[in-house]
């Protein structure tokens, strides 16, 4: 079992999302200050892991320790590397950066959490940027016309009452709320597209205050008048999962949007505080560990994801004569939205690898595998103890061909460990010998 993890130091309040912009002092290189990043994720990674570690244990709930435990496997500081002289190829300049070799993809990492809101900032900067606002009729609810107007850019808090719920019973009364709000024509009307994000925090008195971020494509439209339509979605809402709405209204923050990177950054920011989970009763934090399939909280719409198809068509044309296939968004299409699969599974990405018997025999047969097997089933097929002895020696392997992948792909850059010790580009060359002896082709799989 783990052991319990204390903070050795008290670390300083970072801006986990703003991609080592927090840090203004010329007197810090680079270097030092992606390492104090990479050392606050470390160490918040650690604490909550011991957190599930110690509930699971409580509960005798093998799953939720296999979470903790490739929680653990994402934060522990050898898992992290630093490079320098990484290229940009699409403008030739070079930078550096950190990462994680092995990369859990669980919702309670902070690792994790902040690469998908990366990603995600990435594909709002290309919505907002690509979409053009316009001049043009739309329907008036207040004075009942027809009326042409400028759009502009909003930013649009929409939030629930306080109520004595669950997290997860909490958040679906939200994404209820939200579906019901998405499908008026009031809303059809005013918005030309949107960019949602959802995100909690949690109270004092531990309940959990529950909120959707938008950024939004509309024309001019009251506060008040958004408050009437969010607060009847949302007693519909607490109406259908049979709790009284007890509140005079629901909350509505709007406000035009001064500075669009700021925004951006508030939309793809994360689910919740890092620290946020230490105030989670341990049943509750049981229960979030056990969900495979999460609500998508980062969504395109409207206008904004046509945008998206749009630039995704062109890039594939004009890619498509090279052979390569690329999409602008790093996710997939469904329906009317654009998503990460990543930010709707838990737990289940591409530093994964098969578990199995034969897999663990021959290890670099992994890398052929299309469909993997989900970590959870494994678990409760074959027990947590049989999991974790493949999972040690997989996760090992991984990191291996991960080193070798970076390697690969930025044959400028020079990479070490958060100490500074390079790493042993002979004991990876070695590596690659034995993957082509094998016929593993490694940056195609």
């Amino acid at each position: 079992m783990t052991t319990n993890y204390k903070p050795v130091k008290k670390l300083i309040d970072l801006d986990l999302n703003s991609e080592l912009e927090a840090f203004d002092s010329a007197a810090r290189s680079k270097r030092d200050e992606a390492i104090d990043v990479a050392d606050y994720r470390s160490e918040r990674g650690k604490v909550v892991a011991t957190l599930v570690a110690a509930a699971a244990t409580a509960a005798n709930d093998e799953t939720s320790f296999g979470y903790a435990e490739r929680m653990l496997g994402c934060a522990r500081r050898q898992n992290f590397y630093y490079g320098k002289d990484f290229l940009d190829s699409a403008t030739g300049e070079l930078f550096e950066g950190f990462g994680n070799l092995f990369g859990c993809g669980l919702k309670l990492c902070q690792s994790c959490t902040a690469r998908a809101a990366a990603r995600n900032r990435k594909i709002a900067r290309q919505a907002v940027q690509a979409t053009k606002l316009l001049r043009r009729e739309h329907f008036c609810h207040e004075s009942g016309k027809w009326v042409i107007e400028e759009e502009r850019l909003r930013f649009v808090t929409l939030t629930i009452p306080k109520i004595d719920a669950s997290l997860i019973i909490t958040f679906a009364i939200l994404r209820r709320a939200f579906d019901l709000f998405r499908k008026l024509k009031f809303t059809k009307d005013y918005f030309g597209g949107l960019i949602k994000s959802g995100e909690f925090t949690v109270r004092e008195d531990r309940t959990y205050h529950a909120h959707i971020h938008l950024l939004a494509i509309s024309f001019f439209v009251p506060e008040d008048l958004i408050k009437w339509h969010w607060t009847n979605c949302v007693e519909k809402a607490f109406n259908e999962f049979g709790i009284e709405f007890k509140a005079k209204q629901a909350n509505v923050n709007l406000k035009l949007v001064d500075s669009l990177e700021r925004a951006i950054k508030e939309i793809c920011k994360y689910m919740t505080k890092s620290e946020s989970w230490e105030k989670i009763p341990p049943d509750q934090l049981l229960e979030i560990t056990r969900i495979k399939r999460w609500d998508r909280l980062f969504e395109v719409t409207g206008r904004f994801r046509q945008t998206l198809k749009l630039l995704n068509a062109e890039k594939e044309r004009s890619s498509s004569d090279l052979g390569q296939e690329v999409s602008l968004t790093e996710g997939k299409k469904h329906g009317e939205r654009y998503f990460n699969t990543e930010v709707i599974s838990d737990g289940e990405t591409f530093s994964d690898f098969g578990y199995s018997e034969e897999t663990a025999a021959k290890p670099h047969e992994i890398l052929k595998k299309m469909k993997r097997e989900n970590w959870r089933d494994i678990i409760e097929r074959d027990g947590l103890e049989k999991y974790l002895e493949i999972f040690y020696r997989q996760l090992e392997y991984g990191q291996k061909i991960r080193k070798l992948r970076l390697i690969l792909k930025f044959p400028t850059a020079t990479f070490s460990d958060l100490d500074g010790q390079p790493w042993d580009l002979a004991e990876i060359e070695q590596f690659a010998l034995q993957l082509a002896a094998r016929g593993v082709e490694v940056l195609k799989t």
